[in-house]
């Protein structure tokens, strides 16, 4: 039973308004100059609302629903918090416009407004990442090859002072960073992200020996490219000896692999020069901040069924 100092402060707490996926399209379609909407049917006005904010309505809906109720007050939205508010972050990531062209997508009058809740909502948005991923003993269900492990590069403006270690070879020698993502196998879902880290002075295997190498749950391995065959205690990777059952098994898992990755492309702050460095923050970490509040609603789109990735033991 909570004490009353635990139920004194619940009710210190008000939570914000609760809005439906129908409240969130309305606004959507009034933002993105759609006036005669209610004509159209459903799945155009989904893909009309995914064309401007890159995520179903009913995934705004979904995070909406756990920011407000969430027990963090760092992450729970305040009483007056707006839907609009929560719409302008999320437009910001998935369009990454200059401040000015977000401030007149949403009539603010200037683009600092528009940068102070993009930045507001961003931040509460990437710290539901933790306990969306779960720790590793949270993710481990008995497979022996329990997860994908990859990485991928983000490009970004050249850093002060220049250093060759931000160096993307994937970008031929320009600046980028490299995250780290493990994709669990018997679900969709991400079990593993770590990053910002220079490509330049790290690439894949030495960044999965810097971290997750030591965190690893005992007798279990991952699929992995051929970047990873240094490591044979800890990767299987695509072998010409593989029978064609498990040759295809690999190839469905680096597939799926690859299909998330691209998801997570789809957002625009994740593929464009990343050049937000204010904030208050150094740029490393604006720029994972950025990284986990688009995973965070990735996975939102996974679990809530809006969007799906191949089941790699389907044959």
């Amino acid at each position: 039973m909570a004490s009353k100092d635990e139920v004194s402060t619940a009710s210190a707490s008000p939570r914000a308004k609760l809005y439906p996926e129908k409240h969130f399209m309305m606004l959507g379609m009034r933002y993105g100059r759609f006036p005669r909407w209610k004509s159209y049917k459903p799945a155009r006005c989904i893909q009309r609302f995914k064309e401007q904010f890159g995520c179903h309505p009913k995934t705004v809906a979904d995070l909406w629903e756990k920011l407000r109720n969430h027990d963090d007050e760092a992450i729970r939205l305040p009483k007056k918090a707006k839907p609009k508010e929560l719409l302008i972050g999320i437009r910001h990531l998935f369009k990454y416009h200059t401040e000015p062209d977000l401030a007149m997508f949403f009539n603010i009058k200037t683009g600092k407004t528009a940068r102070k809740w993009a930045r507001r909502y961003m931040k509460k948005i990437a710290l539901l990442l933790p306990e969306m991923v779960g720790t590793l003993a949270d993710n481990d269900e008995g497979l022996i090859f329990f997860m994908s492990l990859d990485g991928t590069h983000c490009p970004i403006e050249e850093p002060r002072p220049w250093s060759k270690k931000w160096s993307s070879h994937k970008f031929g020698g320009k600046p980028g960073v490299n995250y780290e993502f493990g994709l669990l196998l018997h679900k969709a879902k991400l079990g593993w992200i770590h990053g910002p880290t220079p490509p330049g002075e790290k690439n894949d295997l030495v960044v999965f020996r810097s971290k997750l190498m030591h965190e690893m749950p005992a007798d279990r391995r991952l699929i992995a490219d051929s970047g990873y065959t240094a490591e044979p205690d800890y990767f299987t990777t695509k072998n010409e000896l593989d029978p064609k059952k498990l040759s295809k098994f690999k190839d469905r898992v680096l597939s799926r692999h690859e299909n998330f990755n691209q998801r997570v492309k789809c957002f625009a702050i994740t593929r464009t020069k990343f050049r937000h460095r204010g904030f208050g923050e150094n740029w490393e970490e604006a720029h994972e901040t950025a990284m986990h509040a688009v995973c965070v609603i990735v996975q939102l789109h996974l679990d809530n069924g809006t969007q799906r990735l191949l089941d790699p033991y389907s044959v």
